[in-house]
């Protein structure tokens, strides 16, 4: 009875941490999209707004590595709310019409806090899964993320097209509402116990002298300087190279969202068939080379081949990189504070990079060629780690 209580709870955890996490991803990864309004409202220059999406980064950063130690002092449930409440803030400068450049960096800060604090309390609960149902669990939370992720720049071009001028600021009101209703579901779900708050000082740290770890945050630094520079940029890009019209750019950050949602529920479902490490190989070489068609091509089809391919790699790349390094800190909130926070390093320079080489060189393209790199620098951490764990199985 005791084995079927425990199952129902933690089908109970997942569920509401799958909602959470949607409404996170509907609430974060507008943000792009969000930045040719506010550039066509503000006249914002390449550089500014490389700044704004890096605010984003920044508060992420931070939030993760508070979030990864306020558990110890407050438990779980303080800590998100203190975390969460930021980005209904945020969403509310934004629809409030206040446009002054300091305010909105604030504004895409605290989106950046919410975010930071959202990720870690999620990744963390997957975490005390156990076995294969983290790992499909962690497919199933990021494929929640990518269906709000989706989901937003569509409504945002739907309240544009209906509302001229002002429609972007309508689905901000909606995003900080939706923000309203995370909180309430923070305040209200069951969460596992967790162990007295006696001060950090009570932390295990054997896993930072786990190589497996540093190189789950390896992939994961890569990774994610990868997909904030393409879903920051993407719309940007597409309209100031003239490949794309504008509506149809708008588009493209849906269509990515929409593929990586489709392979990270294949990801939930191949769990157990196909090992991790293969999976992992595959899915770093389809993005190199997706990510390289998309980059050269100048006419729609092979554009959006390209970023179909690159969406559908990208998709289970996170959940599986985070499942090899998380394995040894399974219900540590610093440890995961800390794979998140590797990541969000990379979050943070490579989108402000490329806005600072396109300013500098006054070409988009310039800019977009830095994430090429880091595509390459992604496959081979992949392989570095595949290589390293099969060694150490056979040794």
């Amino acid at each position: 009875m005791n084995a079927v209580n425990e199952q129902q709870q933690q089908r109970r955890l997942l569920r509401n941490i799958l909602l959470a996490f949607f409404i996170s991803g509907a609430a974060s990864q507008p943000l792009g999209s969000f930045i040719p309004f506010l550039r066509d409202t503000y006249g914002f220059s390449y550089d500014l707004s490389g700044v704004l999406l890096s605010c984003q980064s920044v508060g992420n950063l931070i939030s993760v590595l508070v979030a990864g130690v306020l558990p110890v002092y407050l438990g779980r449930r303080r800590s998100v709310l203190i975390t969460a409440v930021w980005m209904a803030v945020a969403y509310f400068i934004f629809a409030a019409g206040l446009g002054a450049a300091p305010l909105l960096i604030a504004a895409c800060l605290m989106t950046g806090i919410a975010r930071g604090g959202n990720s870690n309390f999620s990744n963390c609960m997957i975490s005390t899964l156990p076995g294969d149902q983290a790992t499909r669990g962690y497919n199933l939370l990021h494929g929640s993320f990518a269906v709000g992720a989706l989901l937003s720049p569509l409504v945002l071009v739907l309240c544009a097209s209906r509302a001229p001028g002002f429609g972007w600021r309508l689905m901000a009101g909606g995003l900080s509402l939706l923000c309203v209703a995370q909180i309430a579901l923070y305040a209200k779900m069951p969460l596992p116990p967790e162990a007295p708050h006696k001060g950090i000082q009570t932390v295990d740290y054997r896993f930072l002298r786990n190589r497996q770890f540093w190189l789950g945050s390896a992939m994961l630094f890569f990774y994610i300087s990868t997909e904030y520079a393409v879903c920051g940029w993407l719309v940007t890009y597409f309209q100031d190279i003239g490949a794309l019209p504008a509506d149809l750019s708008q588009m493209m950050n849906s269509l990515l969202w929409l593929v990586i949602f489709a392979g990270r529920m294949l990801g939930a479902a191949v769990t157990g068939r196909i090992s991790r490490s293969t999976l992992l190989m595959i899915d770093g070489v389809g993005l190199f080379a997706f990510f390289l068609l998309m980059f050269f091509s100048r006419s729609t089809a092979p554009i959006i081949l390209g970023l179909v391919g690159v969406g559908f790699f990208m998709a289970t790349i996170y959940p599986s990189a985070f499942s090899f390094g998380s394995e040894c800190v399974r219900g540590n909130d610093l440890g995961c504070s800390i794979l998140i926070f590797m990541g969000s390093v990379g979050g943070i320079i490579t989108p402000a990079l490329v806005g600072l080489i396109a300013e500098q060189t006054g070409d988009i393209h310039a800019g977009m060629a830095l994430v090429m790199v880091c595509t390459w620098l992604l496959l081979a951490s992949i392989l570095l780690s595949v290589f390293c764990s099969s060694h150490t199985k056979h040794t």
